[in-house]
């Protein structure tokens, strides 16, 4: 047999390093077997193969999320940012608790106490994580890891996610980028990942997308907070497309949602 010099190895070593390191917090699993859904304003569903995601989605307590109706029946995380009523609805949570005994949730201690004022069970209790942390806080919930971390929003407790599974690799910067150290920090857990989510307001500012890119890198950038075709945001940039445009790149596409339930695989 011949040897092959190492001078020739090397290379190949060092794409696949690459290569390695660019899919840090992206996975291989399908496209056709992982959506994100726009419920409306800042909720999202994500529906994945081993249990599904809501994101300050559960807005009713008398529709098909809260009763964990098809295809909300598999749900294993909520997550909800803060107590406004247009992410959160107590009420409606508990009742998805109520029917999914799958299903997990993390919110901030003003939220719980609105879920306590609601009629909180005790039974429930062991399923709800409390969360409103100075430094990212880190989390096991149904076989995700992920962690939280704290931003402002309009005197309430509010926070944001940084999540990896099997699945998904996903960011929810519910508050912008105030507070660079921790941001900073969450850059290095969650590079590469296949979704982040960002409020509309930073998202109409082009240097901000290009710090969620250069922190992030995101195939998929989400704008939440918005009411479809006809938010304002959305119409000062020109309609849909052209705000889609802003906020895509070389390595990034931008989704702005124009109806419920509209879908995009990833």
């Amino acid at each position: 047999m011949k040897n092959i010099s190492l001078g020739l190895i090397a290379p190949f070593l060092f794409l696949i390093t690459i290569e390695m390191m660019a899919h840090e917090n992206k996975t291989d699993t399908p496209q056709e077997d992982r959506t994100v859904c726009w419920i409306q304003n800042a909720g999202f569903f994500i529906d994945l193969p081993d249990g599904d995601i809501l994101i300050d989605a559960i807005l009713s307590s008398d529709d098909a999320i809260a009763r964990a109706e098809v295809p909300y029946d598999d749900v294993r995380l909520i997550f909800v940012s803060h107590v406004h009523g247009d992410h959160f609805n107590a009420k409606g949570i508990l009742q998805h608790l109520r029917a999914n005994g799958k299903a997990k949730a993390i919110v901030t201690p003003e939220s719980f106490q609105s879920l306590r004022s609601a009629g909180l069970e005790e039974d429930l209790k062991s399923r709800i994580l409390i969360s409103y942390p100075d430094e990212l806080e880190k989390f096991e919930l149904n076989g995700f890891l992920g962690h939280v971390l704290q931003f402002k929003h309009a005197g309430v407790q509010n926070i944001g996610l940084g999540l990896k599974g099997k699945d998904i690799g996903l960011v929810y910067l519910n508050g912008g980028i105030q507070n660079k150290e921790l941001v900073d920090q969450m850059s290095e857990r969650y590079r590469q990942v296949d979704i982040a989510i960002a409020n509309k307001w930073p998202l109409n500012n082009t240097d901000y997308v290009k710090q969620v890119e250069a922190l992030f890198s995101p195939s998929l950038l989400l704008m939440a907070h918005h009411s479809g075709a006809g938010d304002e945001i959305v119409k000062e940039n020109g309609g849909i497309s052209e705000m889609e445009k802003k906020m895509t790149s070389t390595i990034m596409k931008g989704k702005v949602f124009q109806r419920r339930m509209e879908c995009e695989s990833f």
